[in-house]
């Protein structure tokens, strides 16, 4: 199976309440009540949105979405080269998160794409 019933299938899977979301074609897997495990955010509950390829596990997502009260970043944080917040299609109350997130070509897994999400937190 691919595609986002297996993104979805995959984090239902290793233990996270997901809900499928589609805004413009696009499938978004949407963790709500996602807790930060790292970072300085450390302990903030958000919701995350994880979009979906057509081809999951074949092509990871390319960025994260973050809905937050208060933000966790704003537009205005993006800093050339090291992160860009821009508008969500998700609504105005998410912010989309620019992230080059990869597969090595051992492990094309949703748990590492969920690391890599940690990771994310981890260096914000």
């Amino acid at each position: 199976m691919y595609g986002p019933g297996r993104l979805l299938k995959d984090l239902s899977d290793i233990g996270y309440m997901v809900e499928s979301v589609i805004v413009e074609k696009t499938t978004y897997a949407i963790i709500p009540g996602y807790e930060i495990d790292f970072g300085r955010f450390k302990g903030r509950v958000i919701d995350l949105g994880i979009p979906s390829t057509p081809d999951f596990p074949r092509t990871p997502p390319a960025s994260i979405h973050v809905k937050a009260h208060p933000q966790l970043f704003e537009k205005t944080d993006s800093i050339p080269n090291v992160r860009n917040i821009t508008d969500s299609p998700l609504g105005p109350d998410w912010r989309y998160w620019s992230r080059n997130l990869q597969w090595n070509n051992n492990e094309k897994s949703t748990r590492r794409l969920m690391n890599q999400v940690k990771g994310i937190f981890a260096n914000a």
